[in-house]
């Protein structure tokens, strides 16, 4: 037993001493609060525990942003009670201005939505504890900000030089890596056409790019060096997602000649060893710059055979030298422009319903304040905002509420029992802060498990706010119960305006997000400005990237999904060449009517994927018909529009994301 416990403390060390720096940093910023006499000096202690994170970038970031939520919501609240007199206009006001924050909370990324949903619900807790108190308005926003500053800068200094710093390093040659692996899946695609092993390498390829851009913000949290160039990184990533995209168009058409290619076997062959050597040396200890000039050379050999593979090989060697001359490995010009971009993803749809949602759940629980008068409905309206706004990002938010309500209750009941029992006339912060101490404690380590974290924040946080630690006047015992069932009633009421009101859930994500790829197609054909079609076919791949991390957690066909998505780029990639081919002046009458019929026909939202792929083919077969000025040698417009027809109609056949994002289809 001694030896097995010996190697539990062994295993467990490092969580361990992350909860006593933790729980160290919550008890100091405690009593720094204290000393100081700030209102509700608990919030220093649950600043400090928010803001631990395991990388050092991290941690300096989020306490930045934190710090910025708070000094707006605290503002807003104090702005709002100059002009919110009544509780009906009081209840409207911050209705309307959590909505706000919450639309664009939904609408930001990373810790700037986090920044963002701070903000909103900061105003209602100062709103609502300054209703409560007026002459103590000032002394409860400042205490806020100043308890949230105390927080940071004693979680900052305990904890900073303990944090490592997030490995740059060991991300970029993880990008290098999977730069290696797609030009190895291309030289296999090129020899082979498209077989189960190319499938299966291309979905892996996939998946790994979409792992990679979601690492890209955390990787360069609290580094300004990183994110003046992350925009490089974020270009290679959209040359790889093109090159996947290219790849599979070279599949379809090696499967669509049966098995032969335009040019000769010999030289494919010469590709693919080439192909594979560069490969080797990227995803080994090769030196990537040696690999790069390598792969800039086959990308000037494809350029005469198949324009569009070797156009796309030459982008992802310009943004793969850019990354590289970022980390010292080239000289180049950092300001240099990227060839490829990424364009966030916002679900405008579901920002407007998280804001409604958020805006009714807040009128109704104040028209309960309003027509009961019951005193404790000031925490259920502050609970009930902080809940619908922090969690209306998640994906699955009533499942996450279900654990939070688990942990909410437990702290509570933890709370209530340290402050009306063991701690019952006591008056010494000393004794206070010795007997909360294991409870933080304990919380804090919970929080180092994943299927913990949940419910072990909630418990950790919600035992401070009902046991108020350090706090000067506390209300009766009667009223304190009637605090915390608020306290409870409020993360209920949140549940179920997430379950019920406007429900959201991974599968209504997905729906709406299948929708909007739908729709950046068919804005694709419709659209007549290249500014604009290169800016949705930069939106398009980070829609599809969202989509394979949201389907691989939450989609059981989530093979067909990622599939889905591979084969939605490419189809982008053919609108794009034949947006190209229509716009050159050089092509015949015949030619150029035919690509505008097709091009109107995958912008009609009523075409059906059976109906467009039928047309497509029936388009291509015309094209080959009409003769080319020049001979209708390989690389003329009409050729290359013709094979890009075919290539969109054997995309269409049988695609996942096409008909289910069809009959999805909403609004925008």
């Amino acid at each position: 037993m001694a030896q097995n416990l010996r190697g539990l403390l062994c295993r467990e060390r490092p969580r361990i001493v992350l909860a006593l720096r933790g729980t160290a940093a919550a008890l100091v910023a405690l009593t720094v609060a204290v000393l100081l006499k700030l209102e509700c000096p608990f919030w220093a202690a649950m600043t400090a525990i928010i803001v631990i994170q395991p990388t050092r970038g991290l941690l300096l970031e989020k306490s930045f942003y934190r710090l910025v939520g708070t000094v707006v919501g605290s503002g807003a609240g104090i702005l709002l009670l100059l002009y919110a007199t009544s509780p009906v206009t009081l209840t409207i006001a911050l209705s309307l201005w959590i909505a706000g924050c919450v639309v664009i909370g939904n609408l930001s990324y990373g810790l700037r939505s986090y920044s963002c949903l701070l903000a909103g619900y900061t105003c209602s807790v100062i709103a609502i504890l300054g209703y409560q108190d007026p002459p103590n308005l000032h002394d409860l926003a400042f205490g806020r900000i100043a308890g949230t500053f105390i927080g940071i800068i004693v979680a900052t200094t305990s904890t900073l030089l303990f944090t490592p710093r997030q490995s740059k390093g060991e991300f970029v040659e993880r990008l290098q890596r999977a730069v290696g692996e797609t030009v190895a899946w291309l030289a296999l695609a090129l020899r082979q056409g498209r077989g189960s092993r190319s499938v299966r390498q291309e979905r892996d390829i996939l998946m790994e790019i979409a792992d990679i851009e979601s690492l890209v913000d955390i990787v360069g949290a609290g580094s300004f060096r990183f994110k003046k160039r992350k925009r490089h990184v974020r270009s290679l990533i959209a040359s790889l997602l093109a090159l996947l995209a290219v790849g599979r168009l070279a599949s379809e058409r090696f499967a669509r000649h049966g098995g032969e290619q335009c040019p000769d076997d010999y030289w494919r062959e010469q590709l693919s060893l080439h192909l594979e050597r560069i490969a080797g040396g990227l995803e080994g200890s090769g030196p990537a710059i040696t690999c790069a000039d390598e792969l800039q050379t086959v990308a000037i050999e494809a350029t005469a055979r198949l324009p569009f593979l070797g156009e796309t090989l030459d982008e992802l060697v310009a943004s793969l030298k850019l990354v590289l001359a970022d980390y010292g490995a080239v000289t180049a010009a950092p300001e240099t422009k990227p060839e490829s971009r990424l364009v966030g993803h916002r679900d405008w749809r579901e920002a407007r319903r998280a804001g409604m949602r958020a805006a009714t759940a807040i009128l109704a629980v104040g028209l309960v304040w309003h027509v009961t008068g019951w005193k404790q409905a000031l925490p259920l309206v502050m609970v009930t905002s902080i809940m619908v706004s922090l969690f209306s990002t998640r994906e699955h938010p009533s499942a996450t509420l279900a654990q939070v309500f688990i942990g909410a209750s437990t702290g509570t009941m933890a709370g209530l029992f340290c402050r009306l029992v063991v701690l019952k006339g006591v008056v010494d912060p000393g004794i206070e802060i010795a007997v909360i101490a294991p409870f933080i404690l304990l919380g804090v380590l919970l929080m180092q498990y994943r299927k913990t974290v949940a419910a072990a924040t909630d418990a950790t946080l919600i035992f401070m706010f009902v046991e108020q630690p350090g706090a000067s006047l506390l209300p009766e015992p009667f009223l304190q119960l009637q605090g915390a069932l608020a306290t409870v009633v409020g993360i209920g009421f949140a549940w179920a305006s997430f379950r019920y009101l406007l429900p959201v859930n991974p599968a209504s994500r997905l729906r709406s997000l299948l929708a909007a790829i739908v729709r950046d197609l068919e804005a694709m054909a419709s659209a007549d400005s290249a500014a604009v079609i290169e800016r949705l076919q930069a939106r398009l791949q980070h829609r599809v990237i969202r989509l394979v991390v949201m389907a691989r957690k939450f989609d059981a066909d989530h093979q067909g999904i990622v599939e889905g998505g591979l084969t939605t780029l490419a189809i982008g990639r053919c609108i794009l060449r034949l947006q190209e081919a229509r716009t050159r002046k050089d092509i015949p009458p015949a030619t150029a009517r035919i690509i505008h019929q097709a091009l109107r026909t995958l912008a009609d939202p009523s075409q059906r994927p059976k109906n467009a792929e039928a047309v497509l083919r029936g388009a291509s077969r015309a094209l080959h018909g009409v003769p080319e000025p020049d001979g209708g040698e390989h690389g003329a417009p009409g050729r290359c529009a013709a094979e890009a027809m075919g290539d969109a109609a054997a995309l269409f056949h049988g695609n996942v994301i096409l008909m289910r994002g069809q009959r999805t289809q909403c609004p925008t």
